[in-house]
């Protein structure tokens, strides 16, 4: 008897208990008077239990004081219906609008975050809260300059907090995290961003809500500082682009690329002004598409944006024949000077397509570091025909012959030699060159020597032997007329 009497007080307690809570009016929280304690609501709940059921119908709004000096790591679970609204906002105003979460990470600045419930139905809810001091910072300081190098910084560089100054303001990009295995961007709240010389400057917000934004942060003034509030977090890879604003000025959008799997679709929006995309990649990737109105026109650069690293410029209609390109360079900048464009890139070459080359194909090689002074600016690559045979021209543009630098052109038919140009100081590259085969193999040796690279424009065009004799009659015609004259 005494057996059912427990069971069935048990199962009451259980029904008691799984009543949906409410939560009507404003609450105050304050920290704990020992900060190692977490504070949830509803009290008794804890992070590895499912959220109560609030009941429909709440408004509810809670204020979490944060003292100077300290951070509140705040995770919720919840689920609303699209009736209901769930919001947390914090110091800076910016409101997170919630439909569903489960322990995502906030990191909470003071003096206070808020957080609101108006519920139509019933869903779920729950929070903790746990407030931490501040580290001391020890901060580096990082300078951007006008016609320069972008600057690179990776998630671990802010861990005692990284001062950016530059001449006229700081132009700032955030990319999310490279770990793909799971979802780890929330953890990007955990760097936050001021608008001045220290952590005690105006505190703007962090990295998660620029990413999220999906544009640019510019500074008010000449200095920007970004600061992890927890270090440890270089490992998910999420990293930051930082300018002088002077070489992106005149860009009415500014974002970076992320691209970490084929194929990377980019879309640029230069609907209200032109608008640029920059990506930072150590290492080579393709353009093998580029979709726009015929009206549009996109260039595309090495390091930052000026006429002397400007690669090339495309239309509609020229980039079916000039691409796929293989493209070189820390940086590369695409800008657009109106209406959309979306650019598919490749890390595989294969896929991209870049080694066989149709008729009218057009293309460059390039040095790695071209545009820049460098002793790392080797090339060894070719492209060959679809076809078996075609006409192959090329032209040595700007390539950086000094010292014991040498570059070669190798033009070959059916593996045969057809040309065979080594250039250096003593023989430098002419104008545009041709002849007929099938495969067109480019490399530069600067040994050792620090030069701004290689430049190499190359077009396969269709074989016509009739045009081709026809050429070489007209010249033997013109030099046996000038011999005889």
């Amino acid at each position: 008897m005494f057996f059912k009497i427990s069971i069935l007080a048990g199962l009451i307690s259980q029904l008691l208990a799984d009543d949906p809570y409410s939560c009507a009016g404003t609450q105050t929280i304050n920290p704990p008077a020992n900060i190692s304690n977490s504070i949830s609501y509803p009290s008794n709940w804890q992070t590895s239990n499912d959220a109560p059921q609030y009941a429909a119908n709440q408004n509810c709004t809670f204020t979490v004081n944060i003292p100077k000096g300290m951070f509140v790591f705040l995770q919720m679970k919840a689920t609303t219906d699209p009736s209901s609204i769930l919001t947390m906002t914090d110091s800076t105003g910016y409101q997170n609008i919630i439909k569903m979460t489960s322990l995502e990470p906030y990191f909470l600045m003071d003096p206070s975050f808020t957080v609101s419930l108006q519920s139509v139905k019933s869903g779920t809810f729950a929070m903790s809260m746990t407030w931490h001091n501040v580290n001391p910072t020890f901060p580096t300081t990082y300078q951007v300059h006008p016609n320069s190098t972008p600057l690179y910084l990776a998630g671990g560089d802010f861990d005692n907090s990284t001062v950016i100054e530059s001449e006229t303001k700081v132009n700032l990009l955030a990319l999310p995290p490279t770990l793909i295995i799971t979802d780890v961007t929330p953890y990007l709240r955990n760097t936050q961003v001021y608008d001045g010389p220290s952590t005690d400057s105006k505190h703007v917000g962090n990295l998660y809500q620029i990413v999220a934004n999906g544009n640019r942060f510019v500074s008010s003034g000449k200095y920007l500082t970004l600061w992890s509030l927890i270090p440890g977090f270089a490992n998910i890879g999420n990293s930051v682009i930082l300018q002088d604003y002077f070489d992106v000025k005149d860009f009415k959008t500014y974002k970076p690329i992320n691209c970490l799997l084929d194929p990377c679709k980019v879309e640029i929006d230069a609907r209200t002004g032109t608008a640029a995309a920059i990506r930072y990649n150590p290492a080579y990737f393709f353009v093998k598409d580029i979709s726009m109105p015929e009206t549009n026109k996109l260039s595309v650069y090495t390091d930052f944006v000026t006429p002397a690293h400007k690669l090339a410029d495309y239309t509609s209609s020229i980039s079916k024949t000039n691409t796929p390109q293989k493209l070189f360079g820390r940086f590369n900048t695409f800008v657009l000077n109106q209406d959309q464009a979306v650019i598919t890139l490749f890390f595989d070459p294969e896929k991209a397509g870049w080694a066989t080359a149709v008729d009218s194909r057009r293309g460059f090689f390039m040095s790695p570091n071209y545009a820049l002074n460098s002793s790392n600016q080797n090339i060894n690559d070719k492209v060959s025909a679809f076809s078996s045979i075609s006409n192959i021209s090329y032209t040595v543009d700007r390539s950086a012959i000094s010292g014991a630098a040498t570059l070669n052109v190798l033009i070959t038919s059916k593996q045969k030699v057809v040309v065979n140009n080594t250039f250096s100081t003593t023989n430098f590259p002419g104008g545009n060159e041709w002849t007929v085969g099938d495969t067109i193999s480019v490399i530069y040796n600067s040994n050792g020597v620090s030069t701004t690279g290689a430049f190499v424009s190359f077009g396969f065009d269709h074989y016509n032997s009739a045009t081709t004799n026809g050429v070489l009659i007209s010249t033997a015609l013109a030099i046996w007329i000038m011999f005889s004259s």
